[in-house]
C-alpha cells in the first residue's frame, strides 16, 4: 500500500541515500514493484512522452513500502492459463456511480479502530518485462518471446509513531507462472533465465527511520491522514486544495486532471490507514468523477467476487513489458465497502499487474496481525 504525486514515475527517487539493514536488497524488490505499478498507472502519458503519473505512496524510511468483458475478468489460475471467469449476476444493471456509493455507505459503517502499526498483506502478480542478468544489476530490455508472471506476497507493519521500527517482509511464496505451456517452453529454450521482479527468497527488513507518507507532492503524517475530512464535501475541498498546489508547484508541477488525481489516491487510501468515515467520503468523491465505468461482476486473482470500476488508459501508454495499456481497474465489494484489488490490463484484456489486498488493519507490534 503506498501514496505520492501522480503523473510522475518516482521509483528511482524513492530509494536514494539510505542504507539500513538489507536496504539494497529491499530496494530492488520495492523498485521492481514500483516500476511496474507506476508504469501501469501512467494513464495520462501522451504517446512518445515519459510517464508523469505515480500512485500515492507511503514511503517506508524513504523506500516504497512497496479480455475485458462485461460480467467477466481474466484471471491467472494456478496452472498459469488465463481465461474469462464470469460471476453470476446481471452486470448490465450496474453502473460505476451506484457501486461506489453503495461501497461508500458500507465503508463508513465499519468500526473505527487504531493502533501503533498499520498492517497490510498483498498478493502481487506482475507480468515480466525484463530478465535479471546474473552477477550484475543490469537488466535486459529486449522484448521477451514469452508471456510470464512473477507472483509473491508481501507484508508491512508501518509504524504510526516516530521511534517505532517499521517492518517489511517480501518474497513470500514467490512463484513464476506462464500464460500457456508454449510460453513456458519458450522460456526453457532460453535456458530458464531468472524472471523479474522480486527476489526468490523471503526477506525480513526492519527500519528505524521515521515513517514518511505523501499525498500528491506533499508529505503527511499518520495523524494528518486521520484528520482528513470524513464527509464528501470537505474531503473534496481538501483534495482540490492539494491538487491545485501540486499543479502550481514550481519545482515539480503535477500533470493530469483532478479525476485522475482522485483515482490514483483511491488505489491506496481505500485500503489504507484512514478512518472509516474518510474511506466512505473518498468513495463518494470518486463517484462524482467522470471517465469511470463498470466492468461488471468479476473475481480478483484470489477468486473473491466483486465489481470492477474501470478507468481507460491514454492511447499509446505502455507497460514495462512492452504491452499497450487499455485500462486500470479497482475491484470493490459493494456489500462490505472493501477495496479487494487493483489491476492494470492490456489491450485485449491480458493482465499486466494485480495487487490483491488480502488483509489490513491496525495492530500492536510487528509480527502481529489484526
Amino acid at each position: 500500500m503506498t501514496s505520492g504525486a501522480m503523473m510522475k514515475n518516482s521509483s528511482e527517487s524513492a530509494f536514494a541515500d539510505l542504507r539500513p539493514v538489507a536496504v539494497d536488497e529491499m530496494a530492488d524488490d520495492a523498485f521492481a514493484r514500483r516500476r511496474d505499478a507506476d508504469l501501469s498507472r501512467a494513464m495520462s502519458a501522451a504517446p512518445g512522452k515519459a510517464a508523469r503519473s505515480r500512485r500515492p505512496m507511503l514511503l517506508v524510511a524513504g523506500l516504497a513500502a512497496g479480455a475485458v468483458a462485461v460480467g467477466g475478468a481474466v484471471v491467472l489460475n494456478d496452472g498459469g492459463d488465463t481465461g474469462p471467469v464470469a460471476v453470476q449476476g446481471p452486470s448490465d444493471v450496474l453502473d460505476a456511480r451506484s457501486v461506489l456509493l453503495a461501497s461508500a455507505q458500507k465503508a463508513a459503517q465499519a468500526s473505527a479502530t487504531t493502533g501503533r502499526y498499520w498492517y497490510d498483506r498483498e498478493r502481487i502478480t506482475a507480468r515480466v518485462g525484463v530478465l535479471a542478468k546474473k552477477g550484475t544489476k543490469n537488466r535486459s530490455r529486449t522484448p521477451l518471446p514469452f508471456t510470464a508472471y512473477t507472483v509473491h506476497t508481501q507484508e508491512h507493519w508501518l509504524a504510526r509513531d516516530k521511534g517505532d521500527p517499521t517492518r517489511s517482509v517480501v518474497g513470500i511464496d514467490r512463484e513464476d507462472r506462464f500464460a500457456t505451456p508454449a510460453d513456458k517452453a519458450a522460456w526453457q529454450r532460453m535456458g530458464s533465465p531468472e524472471l523479474e521482479p522480486w527476489s526468490r527468497k523471503r526477506k525480513v527488513n526492519d527500519y528505524r527511520e521515521p515513517m514518511r507518507l505523501t499525498i500528491g507532492n506533499k508529505q503527511v503524517t499518520f495523524a494528518e491522514l486521520a484528520k482528513l475530512p470524513g464527509n464528501a464535501a470537505g474531503l473534496e475541498a481538501e483534495l482540490r486544495r492539494r491538487y491545485t498546489a501540486d499543479v502550481k508547484d514550481p519545482k515539480d508541477p503535477l500533470n493530469g486532471t483532478f479525476a485522475q488525481y482522485v483515482w490514483v489516491i483511491a488505489q491506496d487510501l481505500l485500503a489504507g490507514p484512514v478512518p472509516p468515515a474518510v474511506r466512505g467520503a473518498l468513495y463518494q468523491v470518486l463517484a462524482k468523477q467522470r471517465g469511470l465505468r463498470t466492468g461488471g461482476r468479476v473475481k480478483d486473482q484470489q477468486g473473491r467476487p466483486g465489481v470492477a470500476i474501470l478507468m481507460a488508459a491514454e492511447k499509446g501508454s505502455r507497460h514495462v513489458s512492452g504491452a499497450y495499456l487499455a485500462e486500470s481497474r479497482l475491484i470493490v465489494s459493494p456489500d462490505t465497502g472493501e477495496l479487494l484489488a487493483y489491476e492494470a490490463r492490456a489491450v485485449g484484456g491480458a493482465l499486466l499487474l494485480s495487487v490483491v489486498h488480502e488483509d489490513s488493519g491496525w495492530t500492536r507490534k510487528p509480527g502481529a496481525r489484526p
